[in-house]
């Protein structure tokens, strides 16, 4: 057994390639480019090595692909032989990505969060089980995962800069604002080219209306998240809403022409990044253009796959927008999968899930009714289709705006009000209540 830089035992032909770990898992964090490439060069190294196995298995899954799926299918299904002298830990992180890979997210979280309350320091474990929870819409156990593991934890172990970037985005989903900046602003101290930490700082500019404070926190620390692989489009998103909230629809436009918009890019958050920006645009009256249509291309080949219900929701909407039949074919095949699977997603897209794609075509047919029908009953539940509050306000915003269409007035002035209740200083909410009231 050698251990790793916070005292964390692996088991390992050669003590270099756990130092090598170390190097990946920093990659991991950091959302380093080349996070793919120091994974194989310890796969290469140690190719017997427990853990560089089942890491393999995770980046598959983390990638939200159905062909990925397919390869982290596999090396679930082969893991077992190569964790047969593997310790207690490296078996569960193989029991949880079997878990994981066969669609059950719950049996994955338990065994997370069974490692990390025997070994707080398991870095891996910790962003794992905090990326899981926030995919399940469990804003509570995003904060409070890293929150019982902090006894562990100080400046002098390695990683602390990035415990307090998950923390930060922890607090932020509980509204815990001010001490989100102070755990964020700690972790950026540490890490200045950590772009969770960045991030998890911007989505609280975003959540209390400081759209300008927004856009200078993010630019201001551009250095530290423009080198990082596609997240960083999910940061120019964020700066193009503040821009959208400040009023600057041609800066928003611009950005998603120049920064946002990847033509070679097939990553799921970047589609949904596109898609809920250019809705977004629309809901402030702003004509998108042809832009659509680009989208709905990628968009098309991904339509079937149902790795993720928030997902499914932004490729019906791409679809619907640019006038696809591919958009119905969505929420059919949505339904199908839903009844037929057994995995966590399906019994979310059963209860939520297929709803809210129904809204999203029915809003782009202008079947406004349908989108009150589809979304109203449900809204409360939509968090449990994971994402952020952020990313989820899209769909309160077009059902408010559907209310209106419809000519649902008393249900348009209610959803109206209580939004504006909640973000008192934000333009398109102001707009919104007086229009909901004058009407």
């Amino acid at each position: 057994m050698t251990e790793d830089c916070r005292g964390i035992s692996y088991t390992v032909k050669d003590a270099a390639a756990v130092e090598g770990f170390d190097h990946v898992i920093a990659g991991y964090l950091g959302m380093a480019r080349d996070t793919g490439d120091r994974l194989k060069a310890v796969f290469d190294a140690d190719p017997e090595m427990p853990m560089v196995n089942v890491l393999k298995g995770y980046f598959f899954l983390l990638m939200a692909s159905t062909p990925l799926k397919e390869r982290a299918l596999k090396v679930a299904g082969d893991i077992d032989p190569i964790l047969k002298d593997a310790n207690a830990r490296e078996r569960l992180h193989g029991q949880a990505l079997k878990c994981w890979a066969a669609g059950d997210v719950a049996g994955a979280l338990r065994a997370w969060e069974d490692i990390l309350t025997e070994h707080p320091r398991d870095i891996l474990a910790m962003r794992l089980a905090h990326h899981g929870h926030f995919y399940k819409g469990d804003s509570q156990n995003v904060r409070d995962v890293v929150a019982r593991r902090l006894h562990a934890w100080d400046e002098g172990v390695p990683g602390y800069g990035f415990v307090m970037s998950m923390r930060a985005f922890g607090l932020e989903e509980t509204h815990g604002y001010r001490a989100a900046i102070d755990a964020g602003e700690k972790a950026v101290a540490i890490n200045p080219n950590d772009p969770w930490a960045i991030h998890a700082v911007a989505h609280v500019y975003e959540m209390i209306d400081q759209p300008d404070d927004g856009i200078a926190w993010i630019t201001g620390h551009e250095a530290g998240w423009t080198g990082a692989h596609n997240f960083r489009y999910h940061l120019y998103w964020h700066r193009a809403l503040m821009h959208l909230d400040a009023g600057d629809a041609d800066a928003v436009l611009a950005s998603y022409d120049a920064e946002l918009w990847d033509p070679d890019s097939n990553e799921y958050l970047d589609l949904c990044n596109d898609a809920s920006l250019l809705m977004r645009l629309e809901l402030h009256g702003v004509d998108v253009g042809e832009r659509w249509q680009a989208l709905a291309e990628k968009c098309e080949s991904r339509k079937g796959e149902h790795i993720l219900a928030f997902v499914d929701a932004h490729y019906a909407l791409a679809l619907a927008a640019a006038g696809s039949p591919a958009a119905d074919e969505v929420v059919s095949s949505m339904a199908a999968y839903a009844g037929a699977s057994g995995e966590d997603n399906a019994a979310v897209s059963a209860e939520v899930g297929v709803a809210l794609a129904d809204a999203m075509v029915a809003y782009k047919k202008g079947d406004f009714g349908r989108v009150v029908d589809m979304l109203h009953p449900v809204r409360y539940e939509v968090r449990t289709v994971g994402g952020s509050h952020a990313q989820r306000d899209l769909f309160a915003m077009m059902l408010i705006d559907a209310a209106l269409k419809a000519g649902r007035l008393d249900t348009a002035r209610a959803l109206a009000a209580e939004r504006l209740g909640r973000q008192p200083a934000n333009l398109w909410s102001q707009q919104m209540f007086e229009k909901a009231m004058a009407a």
